[in-house]
């Protein structure tokens, strides 16, 4: 489906949904907060369900979602994350508050209570750890990107461990979930289509997300959640849990026209792997450039 058909389709289901998005702010100010922390993240797994069918992403579960109540830790690719996580892992997210003024994303997270990090402000966290143990004990989960930033899938990047104080001091779980993508019937790598990061902006790559016609998710939670006194260590264990469940997100090839190569020649330190040229369907149903050189085989692909 085109962008120009999508946009209105998403835009209508967030209309949809943020009526009763605002009626579970509405039951928290009339006193029930344990309810309306549940009935919030129920309207979240609904809206995120209703977003990936209307993009077209297949989301695949490779292992037992965490159980409600945990603290989830998964590494970051793209605002997309946002959906995959929420339409399995019923949650409060914790984001950092730039996202509050994204159009659309950011008016329905601030209607489901997400937890806004004033990233420059070092005394927030303990205003941030306040929100969070009370929605782990309304026995809502909480989820959070602690590499805090996205990036292009290759591998996992250190994780922070200032908002994992909490889950140190009172022991409490934490389950880690890795995350990719792979973009079937598409010639062009998912690091450069999906991944949103090193300074790309919002506007174009959402345009070019919106038309991709098929984008799969693997979701690969760890075999069993997590628990430390010590927050540092917890990280790295919970990175160690992310690297081994993590498949890395195909880097080339990326189209001619691309408007960021120097995000992939940052990352590598070399030039970016460009494609041959326009790509089009041959009688095989397979994308072709017409030229000599062949598209990358599958072992590339996934490499």
């Amino acid at each position: 489906m085109r962008p120009w058909l999508r946009f209105p389709l998403l835009f209508l289901v967030s209309l949809a949904l943020l009526g009763p998005a605002l009626a579970t702010r509405a039951l928290e100010l009339l006193g029930g907060e344990r309810a309306a922390l549940r009935s919030a993240a129920a309207v979240q797994r609904l809206w995120a369900r209703a977003m990936l069918r209307a993009l077209g992403v297949e989301v695949r579960l490779e292992g037992a979602c965490p159980r409600a109540g945990t603290l989830v830790v998964a590494n970051h690719l793209s605002y997309l994350d946002i959906l995959v996580l929420a339409a399995h892992v019923p949650g409060r997210f914790v984001a950092k508050s730039e996202i509050a003024g994204w159009p659309g994303l950011g008016q329905l997270a601030r209607s489901v209570g997400t937890i806004w990090v004033v990233q420059r402000k070092r005394m927030d966290v303990l205003r941030v750890d306040g929100e969070m143990a009370r929605t782990l004990a309304a026995g809502v989960s909480v989820l959070l990107f602690p590499e805090g930033h996205s990036t292009g899938g290759a591998g996992v990047d250190r994780l922070h461990s200032s908002l994992l104080d909490l889950a140190a001091r009172e022991r409490l779980p934490c389950h880690a979930v890795s995350l990719s993508y792979e973009t079937p019937g598409s010639p062009w790598a998912p690091a450069a289509t999906v991944c949103w990061w090193g300074g790309m902006t919002f506007g174009r790559h959402a345009w070019d997300l919106v038309g991709l016609a098929r984008i799969v998710a693997r979701v690969r939670p760890a075999p069993a959640p997590r628990t430390g006194e010590d927050r540092k260590r917890l990280a790295e264990e919970l990175h160690r849990d992310l690297l081994e469940r993590h498949v890395p997100v195909r880097q080339t090839p990326i189209a001619p026209d691309y408007p960021w190569p120097q995000v992939f020649a940052a990352e590598t330190g070399s030039a970016p792997v460009l494609g041959p040229g326009p790509m089009v369907r041959n009688g095989a149903g397979e994308y072709d450039s017409g030229a000599s050189s062949t598209s990358p085989s599958s072992e590339e692909f996934l490499r």
